[in-house]
């Protein structure tokens, strides 16, 4: 009885979260803090009216996770206190039947079975007691609804509530049946668009497999697949569906016109980490940006009136797009290619001090532990280098490049391409970054664009130079040593002032160009993990940034459901293999819960994924129990499963004449047509909420009625349908590209003619 009470209370609590409908008990949390809107609200002519909407955002935001914390002790308390009965009946049951056993066998059946009557009944009789009381607590409105992930909004808006609330969906949210309301263009467009993209691969296929695409039976087809489109494009939506899709449609379309028409001192863009958005000033903005040109003297100004690309192309009418990222740019071609060529050779030389993510590093940090290297004395040391990709000088680079290419080159070549070769492309990468910003026209002088291919590699390759003496001397004393970037992790049993003074000594090394910020202790957190070494013991647990915000596709945004059923089990996977003990485990599995239920995710969706997860791992103890010892066969089956990162890493990595092979293949496909499987019809299509989730069915009707008759040729033809998405709020809202006549002045300053 006390087992099921306490998991009343969980089920009620976690009803709450979905519905954001906290207790009232929480409200006087935002009422402790009314003297500050007060004290806020005074001072209008002394604080600034974007550093009050930032305060008041932050206040917010503060009393929102504390309500959480506090839901999440709650919840815990009672999944706890679950637990604890059911153990204690579990052990009184036992010793009841080794003590009946032990006089009467017959008897003791028939206590253990209506004891178990006893509590099935009381089970369904609380089953209903509880959905009776989540009905009613999802029907309480509360004002203070708690976020999932809010925006950061660090400038006065004009926003409404709703609009933020909006926002709080984040930048993968894709709204409602847009193709409704025009956001794709007429209807007739949309539906125009979607038969020429799926028609010429179903022609395609049927020709492969000596069918006619243009006889009676497939003039009937494809007839038939336009109306079906018609069809389900131009169905009358449910009203509530309507409803919710049209609020959405005008929710999206205002702010859009107060964004770049009203207020255009605002900018929104997503944060890169979390994918939220970020709401701040465009003076804010331009300050940052302007500090940071400062800070790393890495861009100039092009003092002309042309783009500065005219005159590293040839003179015709391509369309570019120079960002600062270099995407779309005239030597994105160059960066990439060199990036294929040279990452597959620096995978390999570094392999053994290159940590592919958290998985890999728990892996090598449980290695390290296992080889007996852990000691109670082991501290941990972790740094990053400021700013790499910028301040990496550009000659040092090369001339760092020209020297590994060297020592790893076969005959003065990499897969057939000469070191010089390679040298003059990195070059050409490096000296044509240019980008528009706030109307002009800029330079990056040092390093390498942020979003280009090969500055990663060349970054890569730098940095192996510069920490060679560390690396030896890590090996030397049979400690850890690893890297992520501009990130490393490595373990010492030096003393303090030992370990101070050779990361000192690095970092006088290249003082120019390579600047490191480190830590040193007995718990440390490196990339997405916390590992701490307790007396000898290594704990590891999932590390969430401070700044990050918890992020996860809400259940209401328009992706396919798969896409959603996908998303518990990856999320529990991830931190069955991070989580080196079954508490802290739990402690991430009841985070990741609340994440979800906070996101729309309906809490018997969440049930019934998670059991899933269990029941698939053989592992249903450490979810009803908190088994100790099956956790660890279920962590260290888990750990070991290579991610499709480390797959495609131990590919590259695996020797060198497999990669000049892998290479040469890689190539030889984009310079040919990739044969395909002609038996397999992939065809996709856009998903989208209402009439348009028949199409998959109605298609698949359509298709076994024209072409799998018996004697068809298409008969043993597999259909694999795939979905598009339509698109999502970064791309509606969120607008970077400059102005199209600063992207137009392409008249180069060489003519044509002396090209030649």
């Amino acid at each position: 009885m006390k087992q099921q009470i306490s998991e009343e209370q969980a089920t009620i609590l976690k009803y709450r979260l979905s519905c954001k409908a906290l207790p009232k008990t929480f409200d006087v949390l935002d009422r402790s803090f009314d003297d500050l809107d007060q004290y806020l609200l005074c001072q209008q002519k002394v604080i600034d009216e974007d550093i009050r909407t930032t305060i008041t955002n932050r206040r917010s935001k503060t009393i929102g996770q504390f309500k959480l914390d506090m839901m999440a002790i709650h919840i815990s308390t009672a999944g706890a206190t679950a637990r604890g009965h059911a153990k204690i009946a579990k052990e009184e049951k036992e010793k009841l039947l080794l003590l009946l056993s032990s006089e009467n066998a017959g008897a003791a059946a028939n206590v253990i079975s209506a004891i178990q009557a006893r509590q099935e009944n009381i089970i369904k009789r609380h089953r209903r007691s509880t959905a009776t009381k989540t009905i009613t607590a999802s029907h309480i409105d509360d004002m203070n609804s708690l976020l999932p992930s809010s925006a950061i909004i660090e400038v006065a808006t004009p926003f409404t509530n709703k609009q933020i609330l909006f926002l709080t969906r984040g930048s993968k949210y894709v709204p409602k049946c847009q193709s409704q309301f025009g956001s794709g263009g007429a209807i007739e467009d949309i539906i125009e668009r979607e038969y020429l993209r799926m028609s010429p691969i179903i022609r395609d296929c049927l020709t492969a497999n000596c069918v006619s695409a243009s006889d009676e039976r497939a003039k009937i087809f494809f007839i038939s697949l336009k109306n079906l489109l018609t069809q389900l494009y131009t169905a009358k939506l449910p009203c509530q569906l309507f409803r919710r899709a049209q609020q959405e449609y005008l929710l999206t379309k205002t702010i859009k016109h107060q964004l770049y028409s009203t207020f255009n001192h605002i900018v929104l863009r997503r944060t890169d980490k979390s994918k939220v958005f970020h709401l701040g000033s465009k003076n804010d903005y331009q300050q940052k940006a302007i500090m940071n040109m400062r800070k790393t003297c890495a861009y100039e100004e092009v003092i002309n009136e042309k783009c500065p690309l005219a005159d590293n192309i040839s003179p015709i009418g391509t369309p570019l797009r120079p960002i600062i990222s270099s995407m779309n740019g005239p030597t994105t071609g160059a960066s990439h290619f060199l990036d294929r060529l040279l990452r597959p050779v620096f995978d390999r030389v570094a392999k053994q001090t290159t940590f592919v993510n958290g998985i890999d590093l728990v892996c090598q940090w449980e290695n390290y532990r296992d080889s007996g290297h852990l000691l109670a004395s082991t501290q941990f040391v972790t740094f990053d280098v400021s700013d790499l990709y910028t301040m990496i000088p550009r000659n040092g680079a090369l001339e760092a490049l020209g020297r590994f290419l060297v020592q790893n080159s076969t005959r003065g070549k990499i897969n057939n391409i000469s070191v010089d070769t390679i040298l003059k492309l990195a070059r050409l990468v490096l000296d044509t970054n240019y980008f528009v910003y706030d109307n002009k026209y800029y330079r990056q002088i040092k390093g390498g664009a942020m979003g280009s291919p090969f500055t990663m590699t060349l970054a890569n390759v730098y940095m192996l130079e510069w920490e060679q003496p560390l690396i030896k001397s890590q090996l030397s004393q049979g400690e850890l040593y690893g890297r992520y970037i501009d990130d490393v992790f490595m373990t010492s049993n030096m003393s303090l002032d030992a370990i101070h003074a050779e990361l000192d000594w690095m970092n006088k090394r290249d003082e120019k160009n390579i600047q490191i910020t480190y830590s040193v202790g007995f718990q440390v957190e490196f990339l997405d993990v916390h590992v701490e070494n307790y007396h000898g013991s290594l704990i590891t647990s999932v590390f969430h940034k401070p700044a990050a915000e918890p992020y996860v596709l809400p259940y209401s945004s328009d992706h396919p459901r798969h896409i959603h059923t996908n998303i518990p089990y990856q999320a529990l996977l991830r931190a069955a293999q991070l989580c080196s003990y079954v508490y802290a485990f739990d402690k991430e599995r009841l985070e990741i819960e609340i994440i979800l239920l906070l996101n729309g995710y309906p809490p018997q969706f969440i049930k019934r994924h998670f059991n899933r997860f269990f029941r698939l791992n053989r592992a249903m103890q450490v979810l009803t129990e908190l088994d100790p010892k099956q956790y660890e066969e279920l962590h260290q089956k888990l750990l070991y499963l290579s991610t499709r990162r480390e797959k495609m890493y131990e590919k590259r990595t695996s020797d060198k004449n497999n990669n000049e092979q892998v290479y040469k293949n890689d190539n030889a496909n984009k310079l040919t047509k990739k044969e395909w499987n002609k038996k397999i019809l992939i065809l996709p299509h856009t998903f989208e909420s209402g009439p348009l989730m028949e199409f998959k069915r109605e298609f698949r009707k359509l298709w076994t009625k024209s072409y799998t008759y018996k004697g068809s040729l298409m008969k043993d033809v597999r259909l694999v349908m795939t979905t598009l998405c339509n698109p999502s709020l970064n791309d509606l809202l969120v607008y970077k590209k400059p102005s199209r006549s600063l992207l137009t002045k392409m008249e180069p300053l060489i003519s044509a003619s002396s090209l030649s």
